[in-house]
C-alpha cells in the first residue's frame, strides 16, 4: 500500500468530518485529495484526466441547467409562496411543504429547492407567529426522500446510474417507487407529532402582507418544465431500448439554452461546485484504488453482499465522508457483487436516506440551515436534527430494506 494514497484520504475525510468548523466546502476536499493524490505522485495526470468519467459530468451538467432555468424563472419560490397561501395552516403548510419539496427533488437538484424554499417558509412562519423548524425540517426531510426514487434525484443516483445499472429509470421505480411513496405519506405524519409544540399558532396571521414573488419568467418556466418532462420520458425510453441516455439529457438542455434568452443567466446558476467535487472526487477515488487503500478499506467493510449490510454502512459512513464519495468508493465493490442490481439500489436508498440522520448526512441539510441563518431564523443544531431526524430514518430504513430485499428476491 502507498503510503501517501493513505494519507491523502486521512486527510479528505478529516476535512470532510470537520467542514462546518473549518469553513472547506466538499468539492474543494475533493480537488484537494485528487489533486494531492497527483502531486504526490500516486497517480500521473493522465491517468487522473482518465479517471473523470464524462458521461457523469455531461448528464449532472444537463440536469444543473434544467434546474438552473427553473430557479432563474422563479418557480421554487413561487410554489413556496402558493403552497403558503393555499393552506394557511402550520400543519397543512407543513405536509405541502414536504411533499412539493420531494416531488420536485425527484428531478431536479434537491440543494436548489432547498435554498429556493427556505427564505419563503422563514417569511411565512414569522408572520404566522410559530417557529419555524417545522418549516424546515419538512423541507429538509422532503428532499431526502423526494430525491431516492429516481436515477436523476441526486448526484450519488446519478453515479449508480450510469456504473452499469440496466435500464435505471424502469430499475429504480421497480424498486424504489412503492417504498418512496410510502415514506411521503408516514414522515409527515410522523413529523406532525414530533413538531405537535411547535405548529401551535400564537397571535393573528397576517399571511396577506407576504409579498407575492409571482414567476419572473413564465415562458421560461413552462420551457423548462415541458422539456425537462419530454427530456426524462426520451431519457428513459433511451435506457430502456439501449440508446444513450447521456445524450438525450445533453441534447434537451442545449434546447433549453436555445430557445431562452435568458441562457447567460441560466449557464451562471449552474451548480458548478456540485460538477467539480465530481472531477476531484474520480481523481482522489483513483489514487485510493492505485495506492491499495480501497482495498484495505473493504477488508473492514463485512456484509456488504447484503442489502442490510450495504444500507447500514452506506447511512454510518456518509456522515464522515458524505454520500457522494462513500458511492463512488463503494461502487467497485458492490457492482461486482453475484446480483449486484438490488445492492447497488440498496446502496442508493442507504447513502441518501443518510441525510435523515444528522446535520452532515446531506448537503441538502446544511443549505437549510443556512439560509435560515442568515435571514434571521434558527439555524438547525446538530443533536436536535438527530432527535427529530433518527425516527424518520428508521421508519425510511425499516420501509425501503423491507421493499428492496423482497423486490431482490422475487427477481
Amino acid at each position: 500500500m502507498n503510503p501517501a494514497a493513505l494519507a491523502v484520504g486521512v486527510l479528505v475525510i478529516a476535512l470532510l468530518a470537520l467542514r462546518s468548523k473549518l469553513n472547506v466546502p466538499p468539492w474543494l476536499t475533493m480537488l484537494i485529495g485528487g489533486a494531492l493524490m497527483v502531486a504526490l505522485g500516486v497517480i500521473t495526470p493522465s491517468q487522473a484526466l482518465a479517471s473523470v468519467d464524462l458521461n457523469v459530468i455531461l448528464f449532472l451538467l444537463s440536469l444543473f441547467i434544467f434546474t438552473s432555468a427553473l430557479e432563474v424563472s422563479g418557480f421554487f419560490e413561487y410554489v413556496a409562496y402558493r403552497i403558503s397561501m393555499k393552506y394557511k395552516d402550520p400543519k397543512r403548510i407543513m405536509f405541502a411543504s414536504f411533499l412539493a419539496s420531494a416531488l420536485l427533488s425527484s428531478v431536479a437538484s434537491n440543494d436548489a429547492i432547498a435554498a429556493s424554499f427556505t427564505p419563503i417558509l422563514l417569511n411565512v412562519a414569522k408572520l404566522m407567529k410559530i417557529d419555524e423548524r417545522p418549516s424546515l425540517y419538512a423541507v429538509a426531510f422532503g428532499v431526502t426522500i423526494g430525491s431516492v426514487m429516481t436515477p436523476i434525484g441526486n448526484p450519488q443516483n446519478v453515479l449508480i446510474a450510469l456504473s452499469g445499472v440496466p435500464n435505471p429509470f424502469f430499475t429504480f421505480f421497480v424498486y424504489l417507487a412503492l417504498p418512496t411513496a410510502l415514506n411521503l405519506v408516514l414522515t409527515p405524519y410522523l413529523m406532525s407529532w414530533e413538531f405537535r409544540e411547535l405548529l401551535k399558532v400564537r397571535g393573528e396571521l397576517d399571511l396577506d402582507s407576504l409579498s407575492d414573488p409571482g414567476l419572473k419568467d413564465e415562458y421560461l418556466a413552462k420551457l423548462s418544465l415541458t422539456l425537462l418532462a419530454l427530456t426524462i420520458a426520451l431519457g428513459a425510453y433511451a435506457s430502456a431500448t439501449g440508446y444513450d441516455m447521456v445524450l438525450v439529457f445533453l441534447i434537451g438542455a442545449v434546447v433549453l439554452l436555445t430557445l431562452t434568452r435568458k441562457r447567460e443567466a441560466v449557464i451562471l446558476g449552474v451548480d458548478y461546485p456540485t460538477l467539480l467535487l465530481f472531477v476531484g472526487l474520480f481523481m482522489f477515488v483513483e489514487g485510493l484504488k492505485e495506492g491499495g487503500v480501497v482495498q484495505l478499506i473493504l477488508e473492514y467493510l463485512p456484509g456488504l453482499s447484503t442489502v442490510f449490510g450495504v444500507m447500514v454502512v452506506s447511512i454510518v459512513l456518509s456522515q464522515v465522508l458524505s454520500n457522494v464519495p462513500l458511492v463512488a468508493l463503494l461502487l467497485p465493490y458492490v457492482s461486482n457483487q453475484p446480483n449486484s442490481v438490488h445492492l447497488l439500489v440498496a446502496l442508493a436508498a442507504g447513502s441518501t436516506i443518510a441525510g435523515n440522520f444528522t446535520l452532515l448526512g446531506a448537503a441538502s441539510n446544511l443549505i437549510v440551515s443556512r439560509a435560515s441563518e442568515i435571514r434571521g431564523g434558527k439555524k438547525l443544531e446538530y443533536f436536535e436534527f438527530m432527535k427529530y431526524a433518527t425516527p424518520v430514518l428508521i421508519v425510511n430504513f425499516v420501509t425501503y430494506y423491507a421493499f428492496i430485499s423482497s423486490v431482490g428476491r422475487a427477481l
